[in-house]
């Protein structure tokens, strides 16, 4: 009967030359109490070994499973049994499981050398899970994460193609294999254009990103790459452009130079004529340039029908835009009552534009009530200006400067800035020690407008 729901799940000892044995598996992260999985009696610890009788790779061969009426799931527990789930459900209904992670097998490294690999720029002891070097084209179609399609075999090909993986994310950086290997830092020619053509066959769409650095990729390069992407059609979603970033921290890296405003205006010039291209050829913008390129040339931000919905927000492109935007709901939805507290703002020198504009646009703040202090990033550098690579020891200097000038009541920090569960700076500082260094309360502003006006809010109530 279409719809049915039946389950029923059996205990046995494992062998240990079955399948399921393997150390591998999918660890149960959570259940839904009222899912099927919570009628079976599963629980977060339990390990799903096997799917229909094979080991399962990834979130991707556990959701293709679930796709038929008939499922067979072998469940490990602690005791070194397996239960034996047999489903008999909807086609496509879940199961009511999340897990530890989306790989279970293991992430997919990257094979390159870039030469402007921000990993690379790195000091030691900061987060563990910033070190990792993925380029798994599971992780971009599961999370958005930009591969180079490198470490690609026949086999991947082809589970992207029956799984119909789209879009995937993929770092292209420039299409003449020569530069594109020399960029990758491989010595060798790293063809990009025939595994695109082979997604493009398959139906898999593409964002593509272009990480640009002066003399290397710019310029006709650059031209050279937008051509041939272009020559993939309605394959390649969007293409973003973003400034390559560097750290004081490339002790033994190549050389390179960080884009001057005269290379963001060059570049900005270009792209708005390609978007008026495509504009006319296929009805969108198709290229995006990243909000650090307006930014720091000081250029007006494009209006978001210019965005095409802001495919690649991830990789910098649109934030800005998007934050200006809902200013103005914002201060209509948050009313935060005029008094005497005082709040000190920290934020990176590239967003400091857009946090005045929104503190510009609030009625009730009396002179000096909100105070914006740029934080100068020492730790990587002055050249990293973004608010999402600040440390907590940088935060805290800045605030400590400030607060000798200027008492405050509360300081609001980027949650840009915050990672990790318990959150942390990249640092490894806790929003709870910056707030004990400090001898005042300390809150996250929150992502957007929106975030900001709401810790301010709650700032105020305190």
């Amino acid at each position: 009967m279409p719809g049915r729901r039946t389950f029923s799940s059996e205990v046995r000892r494992r062998a240990a030359t079955e399948a399921e044995g393997t150390s591998r598996g999918a660890w149960i992260a959570g259940v839904q109490p009222a899912g099927i999985a919570a009628a079976l009696g599963l629980r977060a610890g339990d390990r799903v070994v096997a799917i229909n009788g094979r080991p399962p790779r990834d979130l991707l061969d556990y959701k293709w499973a679930l796709t038929s009426d008939r499922v067979r799931l072998s469940v490990g527990r602690d005791s070194q049994d397996v239960v034996c789930c047999d489903i008999q459900k909807p086609a496509e209904e879940e199961l009511g499981l999340t897990f530890t992670s989306p790989v279970f097998d293991r992430v997919m490294t990257c094979r390159n050398r870039c030469v402007f690999c921000f990993l690379d720029q790195l000091p030691p002891g900061l987060r563990p899970g910033l070190y990792v070097r993925d380029d798994d084209y599971r992780l971009s179609f599961l999370q958005g994460n930009f591969v180079t399609l490198t470490n690609l075999e026949g086999e991947d090909f082809r589970r992207i193609e029956e799984y119909r993986l789209s879009p995937l994310y993929v770092s292209v950086h420039a299409t003449d294999p020569e530069r594109r290997g020399a960029l990758l830092g491989t010595a060798r020619p790293e063809p990009i254009m025939p595994a695109l053509k082979r997604l493009a066959r398959a139906a898999v769409g593409v964002h593509a990103q272009i990480v640009l650095c002066p003399g290397l990729n710019d310029g006709k390069v650059l031209e050279e790459t937008l051509e041939d992407l272009a020559t993939l059609g309605p394959a390649v979603l969007s293409i973003g452009l973003v400034a390559v970033g560097l750290t004081r921290h490339r002790e033994g890296l190549p050389r390179l130079e960080l884009m001057t405003r005269g290379d963001s205006e060059a570049v900005l010039d270009r792209v708005g004529a390609w978007q008026r291209r495509f504009a006319r050829e296929r009805g969108h913008s198709l290229v995006h340039a990243a909000d650090e390129l307006y930014l720091s040339a000081g250029i007006p931000l494009p209006p978001a029908v210019a965005y095409d919905d802001f495919p690649q927000l991830e990789n910098g492109v649109g934030l800005a835009r998007l934050f200006l935007d809902r200013i103005p709901r914002a201060v209509r939805r948050r009313r935060v009552p005029a008094g005497q507290r005082r709040y000190l703002v920290l934020t990176g020198w590239l967003a400091r534009p857009l946090i005045e504009r929104l503190v510009g646009s609030l009625s009730w703040p009396a002179p000096g009530q909100i105070r914006i202090a740029p934080v100068t990033n020492r730790f990587f550098g002055d050249m990293v200006t973004v608010a999402g690579l600040l440390t907590g020891r940088d935060l805290r200097e800045t605030a400590r400067a400030e607060l000798a000038r200027a008492p405050a009541d509360l300081v609001i920090v980027p949650s840009a800035a915050l990672g990790g569960d318990p959150p942390e700076f990249l640092d490894g500082m806790t929003p709870g020690e910056l707030q004990s260094a400090l001898g005042i309360p300390v809150r996250a502003g929150g992502d957007g407008p929106d975030g900001l006006l709401a810790a301010l809010e709650e700032g105020n109530v305190r």
